[in-house]
């Protein structure tokens, strides 16, 4: 890993990418791609802001000293006339503001800070980063395109958390963190979620809010939200905090109280702050208001816990601006309520997931896959997971499935099966049939379990191990089985030579499946997935509807004639399939096929290999002669 000047580990390799995997196609977002080092020019060559003049570089050494030079031919500016810090301007964090936090005598940053206009955001969820890129799509998808409207970082390191900021859209902050909440994929990965803002006030941050207790209308239980305090620095930010945030809390609480009957006691106010490092500051700041001569003590006080707690503060710092607000825990304890949303979801949906008693994580792969694509697994279906070991799919699946009404899984993969719950003593369970063999010796097994019927298959899930390649031809060796209507579940993992061949791999299956037949195929990278992991899910167009079967019926000679002629048209459909197979599979052999081998192959038909040709030209001459051997061969039985 390389190394920023002040000592923050950057990244090499990326390990959140955001949509399209280009960082920057949405600059408000681009903290979340990964950490690179300044521009060289940036750090050899600093200019003034206007890019006029070079910098003096003794003179930002010394910290707004003199360099020395009587007849120095660099700008002497003032901080605020340099250029941006190219850091902070894309990350929200400075490296060498980190250095200072670990040693305070380390130099400052040359370069300004500038701090963003307030963002008209509601909710900030804490993330990981490695998360965050699947966060802000899902966010997205559930409360539009426009929901993100920005992003910071806690620090400049890989595993660090970040903040996605997130706007309610006119919903009000508590139908908006609701939403979020209900999906409990997405609220396993949420680290916490904070208010940032009161919709009803949108235009006036600062403005207290008087309305308590929790409604579905506007903030829903918000009191007050502020975004006025500011600094130029992590420093000057905790300076203002600590000057201010006392006196925001009086204004936020003051009037609440006032409602309260006084022998309740004081509001009692659970603090949370992002980043971590600000609890300190804002609990120093609180204790500061107490302890000082003259102030009114005693309408409120901080605690540890959350259920001793009257009030929430959410502290949110993020490019040099802090976001402060105040919302209520009375009588806002049901299920629909804005703690229950913010403060319990994640921790539910991560017990949820514990107690499942899943085999293996992919358990929860197909449950999110499913849920996302809005498939519903009838009990009377008849599904294939290939790759099945060691069997997190096929748990999930036969736990939905009725084996009285005929709904089975056949599990396919050479290795042994998990102990699933329930069936401690190694037996499956009685709709699950393990295949010991590989995929694509498997389709004949599945056929002849339901003959006559020609393609008796509803579901089919792939999760092996291999390339999206690879994963591809075996699920197009089941493609005559399948039923028209049937559903695809399919993973694409990272088993090629670097990200850029598994991303040409994952588009090229994608056109494969969609000639194959399968439609609207749709790919997610779900929060169960890997980084380097992507789940397909598609329909299946062609094959025949097993409902035909019941509108059928026996009505002589002629109707049995006619389901000859179609079993054997079908026949022939299905050996055209597997010839496009075979054909396809040939093809990939040759696109990926060393111009070594390809020149061995030439030579030892005969034939010499183009001069100075490309490993393409070698391929390409290779793949004329086999196709003349081909036709000759076909001409010879022809005649």
């Amino acid at each position: 890993a390389a190394t920023h000047r002040g000592g923050a580990c950057t990244m090499t390799r990326p390990r959140a990418m955001l949509a399209g995997d280009d960082p920057s196609a949405d600059p408000l977002l681009s903290c979340l791609a990964a950490i690179r080092a300044p521009p060289r020019e940036l750090e050899t060559a600093p200019r003034t802001a206007d890019g006029s003049r070079l910098l003096c570089k003794r003179f930002c050494r010394a910290d707004g000293g003199s360099c020395e030079r009587p007849d120095c031919p660099d700008a002497h500016v003032p901080i605020a006339q340099r250029q941006t810090c190219w850091t902070f301007d894309r990350y929200g964090v400075c490296a060498r503001e980190e250095a200072r936090r670990a040693d305070p005598k380390a130099p400052r940053c040359w370069f300004p800070h500038p701090v963003p206009p307030p963002a008209a955001h509601h909710i900030a969820l804490q993330v990981e980063v490695g998360m965050s890129d699947r966060v802000v799509s899902r966010c997205r998808e559930l409360l539009g395109p426009d929901a993100v409207v920005g992003a910071a970082r806690a620090d400049l390191s890989r595993n660090g958390d970040a903040l996605v900021l997130v706007t309610a859209g006119g919903r009000g902050v508590a139908n908006a963190a609701r939403i979020l909440a209900a999906d409990s994929h997405l609220a396993a990965r949420i680290k916490r979620a904070y208010v940032t803002g009161d919709e009803r006030n949108p235009s006036e941050p600062g403005e207290r809010n008087e309305r308590g207790g929790h409604s579905a209308e506007g903030g829903g239980g918000v009191l007050f939200a502020d975004a006025s305090v500011v600094g130029d620095d992590a420093d000057a930010l905790d300076d203002a905090l600590r000057s201010k945030l006392a006196s925001l809390v009086d204004a936020a609480l003051g009037s609440a109280e006032k409602e309260k009957d006084s022998s309740s006691g004081p509001a009692r106010v659970r603090v949370r702050c992002f980043p971590p490092r600000l609890r300190d500051v804002v609990i120093e700041a609180l204790r500061t208001r107490d302890d000082a001569p003259g102030e009114a003590a005693g309408n409120w006080e901080t605690c540890a816990r959350v259920d001793d707690a009257t009030h929430a503060l959410d502290v949110v710092a993020a490019r040099g601006r802090a976001h402060v607000a105040a919302w209520s825990l009375i009588n806002d304890d049901g299920p629909d309520s804005l703690r229950a949303s913010l403060m319990d979801a994640g921790e539910a949906a991560r017990k949820a997931m514990t107690d499942a008693g899943a085999v293996c994580r992919a358990f929860h792969k197909i449950e999110e896959a499913t849920h996302r694509a809005g498939v519903v697994v009838d009990p009377t279906w008849r599904c294939v997971d290939v790759g099945a070991a060691p069997g997190g799919w096929t748990q999930w699946l036969s736990a939905r499935l009725d084996v009285d009404r005929g709904g089975v899984v056949f599990a396919v993969d050479p290795a042994e099966l998990g102990v699933f719950v329930g069936k401690e003593d190694g037996c499956l369970p009685p709709n699950v049939t393990h295949l010991k063999m590989r995929g694509e010796d498997a389709v004949e097994a599945v056929l002849d379990a339901y003959r006559p019927d020609p393609c008796p298959v509803d579901f089919i899930a792939c999760d092996a191990n291999v390339s999206p390649t690879e994963a591809t031809g075996i699920v197009s060796s089941f493609v005559p089985a399948l039923k028209r209507g049937a559903t695809l579940v399919l993973t694409f993992k990272d088993a090629t030579k670097g990200y850029a061949e598994w991303r040409r791999q994952m588009e090229s299956a994608t056109e494969t499946l969609t000639a194959a037949g399968f439609e609207t195929p749709r790919i997610f990278h779900l929060f169960s997935n890997r980084s380097r992991e992507k789940t397909l899910v598609a329909t299946f167009g062609g094959g025949r509807d097993g409902r035909d079967d019941d509108a059928r019926g026996a009505t002589g000679g002629k109707e049995v004639r006619e389901e000859d002629a179609e079993a054997s048209s079908r026949k022939a459909s299905r050996d055209a399939d597997g010839a496009r197979l075979l054909l396809a599979r040939s093809l990939a052999v040759f696109a990926t096929m060393p111009g070594e081998f390809a020149e061995a192959h030439i030579k030892a038909r005969g034939f010499a290999p183009p001069p100075n040709g490309s490993v393409r030209l070698m391929r390409g001459r290779l793949l004329k002669i086999l196709s003349d051997e081909v036709i000759a061969e076909s001409s010879w039985h022809a005649s």
